[in-house]
């Protein structure tokens, strides 16, 4: 039998079963395919360039967790996932400038009737543990070891992808799960830095993660006598920018960030943990300064800090919104932050990646059962299916656009926002945007005979 690609120009044959499938990237979205392909009996090679110490190391860092998400983790049964997660009561609004409070939504008034974060170090800890012993270093995953090459054969029951390791090993696969983050190697080879610029979307973010000491505690009273809530400090006067908190489930510390607008590109690592930021006592110096006129809580949370804690990042999204994720292949596919990197004012970033990991596996899922009826072509090919590529584009946008309006050095537009934040229906503040992903990961499920996830 023959498979159609998904712009009808050329045939296809089906694919073999028993090669793996090659993952780049260990974070949660190279994590979440490993989990839902082992839950369907498909090989997998996960490739992580950090070492698995750093893979799950406790860099500061957190995500909102949608709806959908949470959805995918009770599906796929992750160990603990509940426990792992802070559930919200509420979400509070605040001046920087003063810390009085603006405006308070209780949780079940949201849209979504809920709100939930996780670190990132908790959620990659919770797969790995669904991973358990089928993480088998140099075999099914190596660590310290990035992709520095790969090519697709297209040829009968033959076809594959071979990737060549920084560390000189090659690999063999059935196709190529691109989940490396904003800053994609694999997508610059892919598309080409000319045809694929990065856009500095002109904010600079830091955040890090403080201990609750007595004199702090004293001061966050007032703004969780509900229980665990949210808390988001508006920009005014001469204070423009924002800052969030939020406080872990243990209640013994609290993570948090900071945006200010930011006409200069900042200085970039490597390091992909820390979303190529930087960290230390200059990145705290810089924000102390920003934050002296700031309201008390504000300021002892940022002392609190420890500098080593402390990261400083700008933000980024691609220019040109409109490339395909999908090789013309049909074998590699960009999945996450490779495909749609985007500012996190819309909370989407996390949310989507699990949704593209968890849709695409699913497909692969049902390749391995009947690859003659699934292909592995139009597994990746969903990436770019016309919804998913309207969504991510409106999301990357709007995200920006967000950014932008939350980190406005005009005294008028702080005026204007705190107004419309006050008395605006929460849909306007908190639109339902997850509802695609949802869509997106039932679409998948039902077309390979599952069950849709529980509303």
């Amino acid at each position: 039998p023959h498979i159609i690609r998904k712009d009808f120009n050329k045939v296809l044959p089906k694919m073999p079963t028993n090669i793996p499938v090659i993952i780049s990237g260990g974070g949660p979205c190279g994590l979440l395919c490993a989990v839902v392909l082992k839950k369907y009996d498909v090989p997998f090679i996960l490739v992580e360039r950090v070492s698995e110490e750093k893979q799950t190391a406790d860099v500061g860092s957190g995500f909102d967790m949608a709806p959908t998400a949470t959805r995918i983790f009770e599906h796929l049964e992750l160990p603990n996932w509940q426990e792992r997660l802070t559930t919200f009561k509420g979400i509070t609004m605040m001046r920087m400038g003063s810390g009085s409070v603006v405006r308070k939504l209780m949780a079940a008034d949201l849209p979504d009737g809920e709100a939930s974060a996780v670190k990132r170090s908790s959620l990659q800890q919770c797969l790995k543990d669904k991973l358990g012993e089928s993480l088998v270093s140099g075999r099914t995953v190596h660590y310290g070891a990035s992709i520095v090459n790969h090519e697709e054969s297209v040829n009968g029951s033959d076809s594959k992808v071979s990737v060549t390791l920084s560390t000189g090993v090659t690999l063999e696969g059935r196709c190529l799960l691109v989940c490396e983050g904003w800053k994609s190697v694999t997508r610059q080879r892919k598309l080409g830095e000319d045809k694929d610029p990065i856009n500095f979307c002109h904010v600079a973010m830091w955040w890090g993660k403080s201990e609750i000491s007595l004199e702090l505690d004293n001061l966050l009273k007032t703004t969780q006598a509900e229980g665990h809530n949210f808390c988001w400090f508006l920009g005014d006067g001469g204070n423009p920018g924002n800052f969030v908190f939020a406080p872990e489930s243990d209640g013994k510390s609290i993570l948090w960030s900071a945006a200010q607008g930011c006409d200069t590109d900042p200085a970039q690592s490597d390091d992909l943990t820390i979303r190529g930021g930087v960290r230390g006592q200059a990145s705290k110096d810089e924000l102390t300064k920003i934050c002296k006129d700031r309201c008390e809580v504000i300021r002892t949370i940022v002392a609190n800090t420890p500098a080593s804690a402390v990261t400083k990042v700008g933000l980024y999204d691609r220019a040109n919104l409109d490339h395909d994720f999908s090789s013309p292949q049909g074998l590699v596919a960009l999945l996450g932050d490779s495909a749609h990197p985007q500012t996190p004012f819309l909370g989407q970033g996390c949310n989507m990646a699990l949704s593209d990991a968890f849709a695409v596996c699913t497909r692969l899922g049902a390749n391995n059962k009947d690859p003659q009826k699934f292909s592995v072509q139009a597994a990746l090919a969903c990436m770019d299916s016309p919804t998913r590529k309207k969504f991510s584009k409106y999301v990357v946008q709007e995200a920006r656009k967000i950014s932008l309006l939350s980190t406005s050095p005009s005294y008028y537009g702080g005026i204007i926002m705190r107004m419309f934040m006050k008395v605006a229906p929460t849909k306007m503040i908190f639109p339902r945007v997850d509802n695609e992903n949802r869509n997106f990961v039932n679409v998948a499920l039902t077309e390979c005979g599952h069950q849709p996830l529980r509303p």
